[in-house]
């Protein structure tokens, strides 16, 4: 199942990535982004019910970071579309009250779950049996917002709670550039660029990539646009359609990972040369 799960996620990236490009109106690209996201999350049940687990940590690992990881892309669009659709129109004190309460909002919700946020964040496992096994007494017991809301087949109550942190993390992202942008906030005061990216863009891609399918940045919570866009203004460079290039990557007859094999023989032959004994 895992490549499967891993071709699924990739494939939903791309298409939610590319939304912005493709669809100019916010709502139209939030709905679209939120029936993408729903379609995935079905294309998942289906892999549950054909494959199923092979052990309990697999189904772990399933419920921990694979369902809530496109769970939240589902919740996150959603929230946006709610967000952009009730938002006041014309009056900028009245939208800056807006935000402000969404912040607020979001804030109460990441307080009253601080516990599985910080479980989560913190890499603990001591109770992942009690809370990703859909066998589990405490995901038969629902609390009363999610009464009737969940199918255990394919959920648990804490894999959902998980979701919605995840996707409440990047709302409030979105919420907080929108009120950067309706104050002009500056981002970086007296920031001056230092470096640049010489090398290419594709070697660049495959290093994001890595790190991205490794959990590098914000605790594996990060979505590869906010990588790039990162590094795009850091290093002063333009990298285009990082998706073409990845697919170009996938697409390698030998070496998927010829620039992580360089960067690897590099390391290596620096480290040997300074444990080398010196001759006399």
């Amino acid at each position: 199942m895992k490549s499967n799960l891993t071709a699924l996620r990739l494939a939903l990236e791309e298409e939610l990535n590319s939304l912005e490009d493709r669809i100019p109106n916010l709502l139209e690209r939030y709905k679209t982004g939120a029936r993408i996201a729903d379609q995935a999350e079905l294309r998942l049940k289906e892999l549950v019910v054909q494959e199923g687990f092979d052990s309990q940590e697999e189904e772990i690992q399933f419920f921990k970071h694979l369902q809530p990881a496109i769970l939240s892309k589902k919740i996150y669009y959603s929230q946006l579309f709610r967000i952009e659709a009730d938002r006041p129109k014309g009056i900028r004190e009245e939208y800056k009250k807006f935000l402000d309460q969404e912040m607020q909002r979001i804030t109460m919700f990441f307080e009253e779950h601080n516990a599985l946020d910080l479980y989560y964040r913190g890499g603990a496992r001591d109770k992942d049996e009690q809370y990703f096994l859909r066998s589990s007494r405490y995901n038969n017991e629902y609390p009363v917002d999610l009464e009737g809301m969940l199918d255990t087949r394919f959920c648990t109550v804490t894999s959902f709670k998980l979701a919605e942190l995840m996707a409440l993390e990047s709302v409030s992202g979105y919420l907080v550039q929108k009120l950067e942008q309706l104050y002009a906030l500056p981002r970086s005061v007296g920031y001056k660029q230092q470096l640049r990216w010489t090398d290419t863009k594709i070697n660049l891609v495959e290093l994001v990539y890595a790190m991205y399918f490794a959990g590098s940045f914000n605790n594996g919570r990060a979505e590869l646009k906010q990588i790039f866009e990162w590094l795009e203004q850091s290093l002063d460079v333009d990298i285009g359609n990082a998706y073409s290039n990845f697919r170009d990557i996938r697409m390698r007859k030998k070496d998927y990972a010829s620039f992580l094999t360089h960067l690897k023989d590099c390391l290596l032959k620096k480290i040997g040369e300074m444990e080398e004994v010196p001759r006399k």
